[in-house]
């Protein structure tokens, strides 16, 4: 997918499966023109991004975990797992904590 074509959760899901590094999804999401935003993380989770489509419809958010690997969470809402929101799985589904967790190549 070239530069500046990620529109929606599907996108995301596409270039996570087929296989992608953090920096380079997030180049693209940038030139996309998705919004950025800190996220919370943990001790395990790390610390990350959330990143908020133009149209607000979805959001991925990413991760990096102290061991520094990262992963992704694509969701159908704008908030990167906020109250009401759901983690999607390859199928653009909601799913589970094991289908929707994207280990990101190193």
């Amino acid at each position: 997918m070239p530069s500046g074509n990620i529109l929606t959760a599907t996108d995301i899901i596409n270039l996570i499966v087929g296989g992608i590094d953090k920096t380079t999804l997030e180049t693209e999401l940038t030139a996309s023109n998705w919004i950025s935003t800190p996220a919370r993380g943990g001790s395990k989770s790390g610390s990350g991004t959330i990143w908020t489509s133009p149209n607000n419809q979805s959001s991925v958010r990413i991760m990096t975990k102290p061991d520094g690997s990262s992963y992704a969470r694509v969701y159908n809402g704008p908030g990167g797992g906020a109250p009401g929101e759901q983690p999607l799985n390859t199928f653009g589904q909601p799913g589970n904590r094991v289908e929707t967790h994207f280990i990101l190549l190193p």
